[in-house]
């Protein structure tokens, strides 16, 4: 009796601690998507005036209970419209209906009050001088209008290069880079990773107990640490070596001795490599014997077997170490910034020219997009929301990856339900 209680009063225990981590990890998923979207809608325009007669039209970024931070017109450069006053010295807020904001190619904001007129007048002379990208009267926007500029700010937010200071224009050339960049290093893993699974599956002895301890000891090396070995390995070593041998004519220019796309995807390669070996190591233990028995019975070889039996019953951990490979490899950032990730790449790494894949290309990434704007922004007003931004993206990016490759090995964990039964 007493032991039923303690087993009860475990699995609610346990129940109770895996519900708590799924409100955590629900928590923060909405707090990232709520902050990142957030950062996209558009403000409202005050009017403050202050005790000594003076007035301000600006919008309010930020409220401490104790003074207010002022973003005015940015009309030379960005970030210069910024002002902190005490509320004390505030004698009178109002949102003037007819107030406009005009924003800027590279990030900043002219903001202004009056009719059309006005408001063409203003747009004319700053379009003389820079890139108008969005006009509007935010105070008077009705709750579909508010609705249409969010939704053209995210279209813009993901299909447009950002500018040079990476505190304006969109993320396409990151969004692009990471998908590209972990498509790629799946390609390579997943053939790699299969075949040492099968390897330690069937194999016993030295060889099997080295490559095993091997992958275990890979599976505790801290992240930092592919990065160096991929840039000694892959960019100072074979990628020097290419350069040498095929595109002398360039150096001291370096083609793929410099970092690149393809060697941030080997590094990661190696870097998700032990969770790909476990998964399809483990769904290989899964297969009932009675299956290769059968197989080998009825006079197929151990490579017929393999090859028509057992890996396609594995089907599905196979595609687990992939789900498991993207979720690593989506997030690993910093082996990334020593093989060929920079903040501004000059070409993307896939684009319409043939060969269309350009492996040799530096590349640019979600992950260190949000680094570059939460901690390294010259603006940290515009920057962490920007971050929050790309986050968001980036968990979209690795949600929509994951759900793919779940439904699959769902689909295929059905097909071979009855064999593993």
């Amino acid at each position: 009796m007493n032991g039923t209680r303690a087993a009860t009063a475990a699995t609610w225990m346990l129940g109770g601690l895996v519900g708590l981590c799924i409100a955590a990890m629900l928590g923060l998923l909405f707090f990232t998507l709520g902050s990142g979207l957030a950062s996209l809608r558009p403000g409202t325009i005050e009017r403050i005036t202050l005790a000594d007669g003076s007035s301000r039209l600006a919008e309010v970024v930020a409220d401490d209970g104790h003074a207010l931070l002022l973003r005015t017109s940015e009309t030379r450069r960005l970030g210069e419209g910024y002002e902190r006053v005490r509320r004390g010295d505030v004698v009178a807020r109002s949102e003037p209906v007819d107030a406009f904001m005009i924003g800027l190619g590279d990030g900043r904001r002219v903001l202004g009050v009056g009719d059309d007129a006005a408001l063409a007048a203003a747009v004319g002379s700053i379009g003389a001088l820079a890139r108008v990208v969005e006009v509007l009267r935010p105070n008077a926007l009705g709750a579909f209008e508010g609705a249409g500029i969010f939704l053209r700010r995210l279209a813009r937010f993901v299909a447009t290069p950002p500018d040079a200071s990476n505190l304006a224009g969109g993320v396409l050339p990151a969004l692009v880079g990471t998908v590209t960049l972990v498509l790629l290093m799946s390609v390579l893993v997943m053939p790699f990773g299969v075949a040492a699974a099968v390897y330690l599956h069937e194999r016993r002895g030295v060889g099997a107990r080295i490559v095993r301890t091997a992958i275990d000891t890979l599976a505790g090396v801290p992240a930092i640490v592919y990065g160096v070995l991929g840039l000694g390995l892959f960019v100072h070593g074979i990628g020097a070596g290419i350069d040498r041998w095929f595109y002398a004519d360039r150096l001291p220019v370096p083609t793929f001795g410099g970092g690149g796309l393809l060697w941030a995807a080997l590094t990661l390669a190696l870097l998700t490599l032990p969770v790909v070996v476990v998964s399809v190591e483990q769904g290989l233990a899964r297969i009932p014997s009675s299956l290769r028995d059968g197989s080998l019975a009825l006079g197929a070889t151990r490579e017929e077997t393999l090859r028509r039996l057992l890996l396609p019953a594995a089907r599905p951990a196979v595609l687990t170490g992939f789900v498991l490979a993207i979720a690593r490899a989506a997030g690993s950032v910093a082996p990334l910034m020593l093989v060929g990730m920079v903040k501004l790449a000059p070409a993307s790494p896939l684009d319409g020219a043939f060969p269309y894949l350009h492996p040799s290309r530096q590349f640019m990434h979600l992950g260190f997009a949000v680094y570059d704007a939460a901690l390294a922004s010259p603006d940290a007003i515009r920057g962490v929301p920007r971050a929050y931004a790309c986050a968001m993206l980036l968990v979209c990016v690795v949600i929509v990856l994951n759900l793919s490759a779940i439904l699959l090995r769902n689909r295929l964990r059905d097909r071979y339900r009855a064999l593993e039964s």
